[in-house]
């Protein structure tokens, strides 16, 4: 499951179906990505963003 912008729904050969939804609780999950000449998380980066998405109280 992902989410995407309205306006994907006009690019051709997009490979997913587009279907409006209510009533979801939004959680953020991260991916780490990587390539092959530095493989290493940016674990860091990860952290900083974790935190940056947090909201106090929860």
């Amino acid at each position: 499951m992902g989410f995407v912008p309205e306006w994907t729904q006009d690019l051709p050969n997009r490979g997913f179906e587009l279907k409006k939804v209510r009533g979801i609780d939004f959680k953020i999950g991260l991916g780490v990505a990587w390539n092959r000449e530095d493989p290493t998380a940016g674990r860091d980066d990860i952290i900083d963003i974790a935190r940056s998405l947090a909201r106090p109280g929860r």
